[in-house]
């Protein structure tokens, strides 16, 4: 990514700082808040019978388990935050200081790689936790919280990169409409002369028409979505693979009466 920033080496440092350092408060602030959003309404609702029973049969395992339950939640927390503000940075990286050029996209791909790993991460809290607990398969409510994490994941992995998307659309409207003009210019000139009758030089001038031609159809394929498609496949199959299997597997059970 840094060919194609526009950042001095301070601007960089500190940007790359801000991209690997979370701060500590609000990081903090995030894991308690989802904490208390995660176990308040269970404790509130009676749902944490199951926990109190394993702590009732076995006090260390139970407490040990209930602690990892915890844990986990403020890790997710901190997970929301850090993707929240991961999303934030690269839009703002890539809007506001990025040298956009159409005929050097490699350094534009570095941050998808990056919000791809950040989807997959939402997810394996959710698919770890259904992967574990195969009963929920069958709690509507559950699985509408599945599906929605992974509509979430694939906004972490797009939203970002969104900005950078719709200036590579202009840069390549741009240069797709100089070229227009001049074949324009190239074209006029060819009618000029054949009705004219004037044909000398029209060796060049069918090399220049010839020559923006092959540009216009250079610059029509060049892709303006910042990312690699084997990327995408990856993704895609992250996200989508675990839910085939466990939608086979709930049929498989459906139909078999398991």
């Amino acid at each position: 990514m840094r060919p194609a920033l526009k950042a001095t080496e301070e601007e960089y440092g500190r940007l790359r700082y801000e991209i690997i350092t979370l701060p500590a408060p609000p990081t903090l602030l995030a894991s308690v808040v989802t904490l208390l959003i995660a176990t308040v309404p269970e404790s509130l609702w009676g749902t944490l019978s199951s926990y109190e029973a394993l702590v009732a049969a076995s006090p260390i395992s139970g407490a040990l388990v209930y602690c990892i339950y915890l844990i986990t939640w403020c890790m997710f927390g901190a997970l929301i935050y850090h993707t929240i503000r991961q999303m934030r940075l690269i839009n703002r990286i890539y809007t506001r200081q990025t040298r956009i050029n159409l005929f050097r996209m490699g350094p534009l791909y570095a941050f998808s790689g990056l919000t791809a790993l950040m989807a997959v991460g939402l997810t394996v809290p959710p698919y770890g936790f259904m992967a574990i607990n195969q009963e929920i398969l069958y709690d509507l409510r559950s699985v509408g919280v599945v599906f929605l994490v992974t509509v979430l994941a694939v906004a972490t992995f797009a939203w970002p990169l969104l900005g950078i998307h719709r200036l590579l659309v202009e840069e390549k409207e741009r240069l797709l409409d100089e070229n227009s003009q001049l074949l324009e210019a190239q074209v006029v000139e060819l009618h000029q002369r054949l009705s004219s009758g004037n044909l000398e030089g029209m060796e060049k001038l069918n090399l220049a028409i010839a020559s923006l031609e092959i540009e216009q159809n250079a610059l029509s394929r060049i892709p303006t979505w910042p990312w690699q498609p084997e990327t995408v496949r990856l993704l895609v199959t992250a996200l989508v693979l675990p839910l085939v299997l466990w939608g086979a597997q709930f049929v498989l059970q459906f139909f078999t009466g398991g």
